[in-house]
């Protein structure tokens, strides 16, 4: 969950379906005025109207090309042990009408200014919390072992504060609240999206929620899971990594319902390379890129994902073929205190990861914080019901949030849509209609985590939630293409799960007008984990929507 660079890439392209000169609004209070705003437990640290062109952010990041904009920056502390800040940008003119909410990336503890730098041209409001967590940029998790009330900032209360408070500000700015509200975060700020629509249904009417990192305690676990089985002589290099990855294209490609001249697989779950295929021999012959006999046992822990020792139940999925090395994997344990902060802040900085525990330490974790952190609870219903539509999105190649985990979440969404107890095929095929009313996954092939990998990065989810809002138009397929230096490479389509895209077996087989969306029937294992896992406990008392739905709010888990 360190990745943010997309988060910003993403808001842009949310933005540019939204671009329509509006009439700016008759403003309610000059930009300098909001310093003497008062909106509970918030204290107003800057109000100053910016020029337009190059304009320097409190952190040091120049951004050109900017239009007039009033920034407005906060300090919330809805408790004595809370310091979570806020920023909101509104354009000085033209403003569209419409709000976004952006997410951060890792463990927060910083704006993303180049988020809101990148929005703010579109003529439309944009905000982005630290999340409440600085330090914790720089120093890792730790920071915030023994601050429970930081925690629950972190996992729901910053985000959800930043919104409410960002509706307020602008309804003072322009006299008038935003017409429409959208929400975009990968990784970190994918997790923020999914907590969002869960206990605070009326926030957003659209969400963008990539690659979710909403399994926090399973997902820190899993990272220490990695780090035991690639840890010592069992560590492999980027360039075994790197083999791992060719090697399993060229055993499943064109296998999976891909092409077989694809440099990565459509669905991995239709391959079942071992590891021991590159198993070293000991003899001349051997490659460098060879894998000794515990490095093979690695790569197979890393695909298995974490399992209770004791009981054998699964924990959390597993990292699927093909994904080796993307995202800068192999494993680095060195940034093992930066990735498993939650089992430190309930076990403690000075616990050893080395020893951790799956059953015994798990259970403690999960009894401190899987009530604050995870939002496994697959109930959308107050945010289908108030009109809200999500978009889930997520590389097929994601080595740091399994994708798998994301397509069980899916999956008990479509369970949660069926109706008189039955679950034959005609049942599970209207429950996933009825899913797809207001929740759609699209995966992409050979994607890595936010981005990156050999398949199909960059596409435009904007104007497909633009539509699903505002014309009633849900997205059938979105067009993503491989870009390099400048040039498309090929385009495919991404398909609304269960379907994924097939080759139509004519025309141009790099152009996503060669392929069709056809529905996946092969019942994949998805590694959906045990139900004591899913378990995020009375975490989620539903704030009612209601006309400004402001109120401080977190969820209580006490």
């Amino acid at each position: 969950m360190r990745c943010i660079h997309s988060v910003t890439v993403l808001a842009t392209t949310l933005l540019a379906s939204l671009v329509g000169v509006g009439a700016t609004p008759g403003a309610a209070a000059t930009c300098a005025s909001l310093a003497d705003l008062a909106l509970p437990h918030t204290t107003i640290t800057a109000a100053q109207p910016v020029p337009a062109g190059t304009y320097t952010a409190p952190d040091g990041e120049v951004f050109t090309n900017l239009p007039a904009f009033c920034r407005v920056a906060a300090t919330l502390t809805p408790t004595s042990d809370s310091d979570i800040t806020i920023e909101v940008w509104m354009p000085l003119s033209n403003w569209n009408g419409d709000f976004l909410g952006t997410g951060n990336g890792g463990l927060g503890g910083v704006i993303v200014y180049n988020a809101l730098a990148q929005v703010i041209p579109f003529n439309v409001a944009v905000a982005n919390t630290d999340m409440g967590t600085s330090p914790a940029a720089s120093q890792g998790g730790g920071v915030l072992t023994g601050h429970p009330e930081k925690q629950i900032d972190y996992a729901t209360r910053s985000t959800h504060l930043m919104t409410v408070r960002s509706k307020r500000i602008i309804e003072a700015f322009y006299g008038e609240p935003p017409k429409s509200s959208s929400f975009v975060g990968c990784s970190t700020g994918g997790g923020q999206a999914i907590h969002e629509a869960l206990p605070f249904p009326g926030d957003y009417d659209g969400i963008e929620a990539f690659a979710p990192g909403m399994n926090q305690t399973h997902n820190s676990a899993s990272n220490i899971w990695n780090g035991q089985a690639f840890d010592g002589p069992a560590n492999i290099t980027m360039a075994q990594a790197t083999a791992v990855t060719a090697a399993v294209v060229k055993q499943c490609s064109g296998k999976d319902g891909g092409l077989s001249t694809d440099n990565f697989l459509t669905d991995p779950r239709d391959c079942h390379w071992d590891p021991s295929a590159l198993q070293c021999t000991g003899g001349s012959a051997d490659a460098p890129t060879c894998l000794t006999a515990p490095q093979v046992a690695a790569v197979r822990k890393f695909y298995r994902g974490p399992i209770n020792p004791r009981t054998g139940e699964r924990i959390y999925a597993g990292r699927v073929r093909g994904s080796e090395s993307n995202s800068g994997y192999p494993a680095n344990n060195e940034a093992l205190p930066l990735t498993s902060g939650p089992v430190h802040w309930a076990l403690g900085n000075d616990f050893d990861w080395r020893t951790f525990d799956f059953d015994q330490d798990m259970g403690a974790v999960d009894d401190e914080l899987a009530a604050t952190l995870n939002a496994n609870t697959a109930d959308l219903e107050e945010f289908r019901s108030h009109g809200g539509k999500l978009i889930l999105w997520q590389g097929f190649a994601d080595p740091l949030i399994p994708v798998l985990n994301t397509i069980a979440y899916y999956d008990r969404l479509i369970t949660s849509q069926m109706r008189d107890g039955r679950h034959d095929t005609a049942a599970r095929k209207e429950a996933v209609r009825r899913t797809q009313e207001f929740a759609r996954l699209f995966l992409a092939p050979g994607v890595g985590h936010c981005g990156g990998g050999a398949g199909p990065d960059t596409f435009d989810p904007a104007t497909p939630m633009v539509q699903w809002l505002e014309q009633g138009i849900a997205p059938h397929q979105i067009i993503a293409s491989k870009v390099v230096n400048g040039v498309t490479v090929f385009s495919r389509p991404l398909c609304p799960y269960p379907a994924l895209p097939r080759y139509s077996g004519t025309g141009d087989s790099t152009q996503a007008s060669s392929f069709v969306c056809l529905a996946d029937e092969d019942h994949d294992d998805n590694q959906p984990p045990a139900p004591k896992y899913l378990d995020d406990g009375d975490n989620y008392p539903i704030v009612p929507i209601t006309p400004t739905n402001d109120h401080d709010h977190g969820h209580d888990n006490h």
